[in-house]
């Protein structure tokens, strides 16, 4: 199982590393940008970590996001 458990969160979390801004983000799901950040912020606290640059590294070193 994912260390990011809501299914949201992943899809969020996969579309950033693509470099997608939160704009970008609240444009393709449809959502709020306001709800995409918070979404990047449940992240940010299930991982453990402080920024977008880490989210990224995590999602690769977690096989989250592959190659």
């Amino acid at each position: 199982m994912l260390p990011v458990s809501s299914g949201r969160e992943n899809q969020i979390l996969k579309l950033i590393t693509d470099e997608l801004t939160n704009r970008d983000v609240s444009c393709i799901l449809s959502i709020n940008e306001l709800t995409v950040e918070n979404h990047i912020h449940h992240v940010y606290s299930k991982l453990g970590i402080p920024n977008r640059a880490q989210a990224v590294s995590q999602a690769f070193q977690l096989r989250i996001i592959m190659l």
